[in-house]
Formats: C-alpha cells, structure tokens, sequence
C-alpha cells in the first residue's frame, strides 16, 4: 500500500506538466490558425484591392502616398513603385495643384469631397478623372483614403420620375442659359479644378474668340502682366474667400475690364462675371484730361487777351493806331481760344469713344504759315515754312492745328538762336509727314517719354508737362502717329497723317 500511494504522489506533477503542455499545443494550434486565418484575410483584401475596377489610394494625412492598387495605377499611367512614397499633388496638373493641397487639407480634417481633377502622364498628356477623398482613423492609423474612376460620358436615371425631374432642371437651366446669352457681361462658372462648367456667348467671345470652351481648363484672356483670372478664380476655392473685384486695364489694347469673382457656393463652381468698361473708363479719363488740358492749352490765348485789355484801358485806347492794332490782336487771340475750345471738346468726344473726329481735306501750307505768324520766339529765332502749296492732309482743322501749334510753341520757348523750320511732304503710303525742327539744346524723353505730366529735367520755365501728351492723344484720335528725335544739335518733332492734294484752277 505504501508502494502505491508513493507511485500516486509521483505520477502528479508529470499528469499536470503533460496537461499544461497538451493546453499549450492547443492554444499554439489556435494561434496559428488564426494567423492563417489573418494572412489569408490580408492577402483577400490585397487581391480585392488589386483587382478592384476602381482605383483606390491611401496616403498619409500630408498626402504622400501609403498604397496604391492596379487600376490607380493604370488610370495615372504609372507603376505602383512609383506611386507610394510620392506626394499625390505632385501628380496633379500645375493650374489645379494650389487647389487640390487645400482640398486634401480639407480632406485630412475628416471632410469628404468629390471633384474632377486633370492628373499630368509621364508623357506629357492629361487625363481628368473623378477623385472622392475622405480621411479616417485617429493616431498612427489616421489616412486618407481616396478612390479613382473616369469621368463617366453620361448619367442616366433609371427611374421616370427621376428622368422627369432631371427634364424639368434641363429646361431651366436653357431657360437660364438663354437669358445670359444675351447679356453683354461675360459669365463663366469654373469647378476647384479651374474646369469651365458653363460660358456664355459674352464669355466664349471673350476666352475663345467664340469657341465652346465648357470642359476645358480656364485661360487668361490676356497676357500678363495684367491680373490672372486663373489665380483670381483658384483663390474663390480657398477658406474663407471672398466676393473680390479687379479692374483690368491693357494699356497696349486700351481696353479696359471689370472681373467680379464669386466664391464657391453649395454647387461647388466659382463664378466671373468680366464686363468691357472700356467706353466708361474711357469716357471718365476724358472728363478728368479735360480739365487739364483746357487749363493748359487756353490759358496762352486768355493770358494774351487779360494782357491786351489791360494795355487798352491803361490809355492805348486813345491811339487810334495803338488801339486797332491791340483790337486785332483780341481778335486773333478770341479766334484761337474759340478753335481751341472746339478742338478741346472734339478730343474729349473722341477720347470717349462717343463721336469720331469729322475729317476734311486740310491745306497744310495756310496753316502751317498761320502756325508761324503766332508764334513769339526769342529776338535771334528765324521761323520758316518749306511746304508745297499743294500739299493737303485728310484730317480734322482743328485737331491737326492744335497739335502742331504744341510742337511749334514748344520749340519757340526752348530755342535761344538760330532757327525753327515748319516742313511739311508727302510720303509713302500716301501720307504727309508736317515736321517742327528746331536748333534749341535738346530734350530727354528716356524716362517719360508722352507721359502727363512728365518734364524734362533740364527743362527751365514754367509747365505743367502736358503739351507733348495732348498731342500725342490728338495723333491717335486722328489715327496718325507722333514721333520725336532730339539731341544736343535741336528737336524733330513729326506727325504723319492720310495725304490729300489740293488742286488750284
């Protein structure tokens, strides 16, 4: 009995070592099938992954790429090697970059957004697809999780209520769509991938020259450096933007636009309205220059009138001689204010686009020797004229007198000695070409050249710096051309205009 009760106490410990190994087995079993379980479940969802018919993508919150599977892949026409690790942005087309990092910040804060997107090929080409982004998960595991398709070629609705439904919207939207084709303003929508989603008539003229341009990417319409309505547009998709307008002026066209851009609203489509102010801005740059230009060019001739009334009334009145002579010098100086005031008003009409100068047939001969005869230079300045007698310019009176009398007088208050020739000929074209030279010191147009208000700085006297201005302005109201060359030896001014021939019985 002893034996046996000491075999019993002996054989313990082994049974409970031996069941604790068997447990242990069991639970290796276990674990071990669920790891296959796992592995097999990871490689499913790999293989699902690959093979899905849409292209999917996770990056990190930053937007560099984690996964990638086979038909991202293809659809970006790239390897999945090359796709993870890579910012998602970089693959985005330039003009759509700046707005596709403010939608993936948006997406990594947990909002959720669909668009069209332009994505650059290693070849160069674009291919737009459908991007859906949504981000997920918290800590380490926090993503992005994004899914890629093509842009489908239509949509349709099952069901007759919906297809009824979508009528009635198609309806209005033409309804709509007629009525902006009559507006004169230019209207574009543009979705965050700056893709035109709608333009009206106004708009196609304007970006286009009347080409269709929904579905393609927004272009300037002008060349820099004039304000971008591509970066005006792509900041209507940024937080917190607001309503802005911007005025366009295009100083080689002189054409003038206003650009209203409207955020962003439920639709997900900025919208531009783009106006041609260039009649009003014109018209109100004409009524600001015509005060300056009256002050300018009528204070001579009313200098000369307050001048001779006040040598009248001083007693010259009493000589008869004294007195008819400074009469018809009032005369001549009424005369001239009166064609300057009309010359003044024809500009500022033409400048604002609202009536075109009247031309004639011109004589260039009587008027340029009339031009010579009120002129008062220094005691040592001869004035001649070299012109033929038949020489006629297809133009307006008095714009062409105007603008020679500034050259003229120009050259009568620089030139100390010698000479101011006024020529005139006719060139190619036909044109004729009325030319002021003067043997005076010269001028500097390097820095300013025709600007309002610009002075040579080696100028003496007074002046307001608008007399080679006004004349330029009146050569193109005329649609002639003014040109200057000056130097140490004197100043040729010329202006060329339409040529005509006067003939004399």
């Amino acid at each position: 009995m002893r034996r046996s009760s000491g075999s019993r106490l002996d054989t313990t410990p082994e049974l409970e070592l031996r069941r604790a190994r068997e447990e242990l087995a069991v639970r290796d079993k276990q674990l071990s099938d669920l790891r296959e379980r796992i592995d097999a479940e990871q490689r499913r969802y790999a293989e699902l992954f690959d093979l899905a018919p849409v292209g999917y993508l996770v990056t990190d919150l930053d937007g560099v790429v984690r996964e990638a599977n086979r038909t991202a892949a293809e659809l970006l026409g790239r390897e999945i090697s090359f796709l993870v690790g890579e910012p998602f942005a970089a693959l985005v087309g330039p003009e759509r970059r700046h707005a596709f990092r403010a939608l993936t910040r948006r997406a990594a804060d947990g909002a959720r957004w669909q668009d069209e997107v332009p994505f650059v090929q290693p070849d160069g080409g674009r291919v737009r697809l459908i991007v859906t982004a949504s981000g997920a998960g918290v800590g380490a595991d926090a993503a992005i999780r994004w899914s890629l398709s093509d842009v489908p070629s239509e949509f349709v609705r099952p069901d007759l209520e919906g297809q009824a439904a979508e009528a009635a919207r198609s309806l209005q939207r033409q309804r709509l769509a007629s009525l902006l084709d009559r507006l004169q303003r230019a209207v574009v929508s543009v979705s965050s991938s700056l893709r035109v989603t709608y333009a009206n008539s106004a708009a196609a003229n304007l970006l286009a020259g009347g080409r269709n341009v929904v579905g393609e990417t927004l272009t300037d319409p002008w060349p820099t450096p004039a304000p971008s309505i591509c970066d005006l547009t792509a900041r209507m998709f940024e937080h917190g933007a607001a309503p802005t307008e911007v005025l366009v002026n295009l100083d080689d066209e002189r054409r003038s636009y206003e650009v209203l851009a409207l955020p962003a609203d439920a639709s997900g489509d900025a919208l531009l309205v783009i106006a041609d102010v260039t009649v009003q801005e014109r018209r109100q740059r004409a009524e600001r220059e015509f005060v300056a230009n009256a002050a300018h060019q009528l204070r001579t001739p009313v200098s000369a009138i307050a001048s001779a009334i006040e040598v009248l009334q001083g007693g010259a009145k009493e000589d008869p001689e004294t007195r008819d002579r400074f009469l018809s010098h009032l005369d001549r100086q009424c005369n001239r204010l009166v064609r300057l005031t009309r010359a003044l008003l024809v500009l500022a009409r033409a400048q604002s686009l609202a009536e075109p100068p009247a031309v004639e047939i011109v004589p260039v001969h009587p008027l340029l020797v009339s031009i010579s005869h009120s002129l008062r230079p220094g005691e040592d300045v001869r004035v001649r004229v070299e012109c033929p007698f038949d020489l006629a310019a297809l133009t307006n009176l008095d714009l062409l007198e105007q603008a020679v009398e500034v050259l003229a007088q120009n050259a009568a208050k620089y030139t100390r000695a010698g000479e101011i020739v006024l020529s005139a000929a006719r060139i190619r074209g036909p044109k004729v070409r009325i030319a002021v030279s003067d043997s005076g010191p010269g001028a500097s147009f390097a820095d300013g050249g025709f600007r309002r208000f610009y002075r040579d700085p080696g100028a003496q006297g007074e002046g307001f710096g608008l007399g080679l201005a006004i004349a330029e302005e009146t050569m193109r109201a005329l649609g002639g051309e003014l040109q200057i060359e000056s130097d140490e030896g004197g100043t040729r001014a010329a202006v060329t205009l339409p040529a005509a021939t006067v003939r004399h019985p």
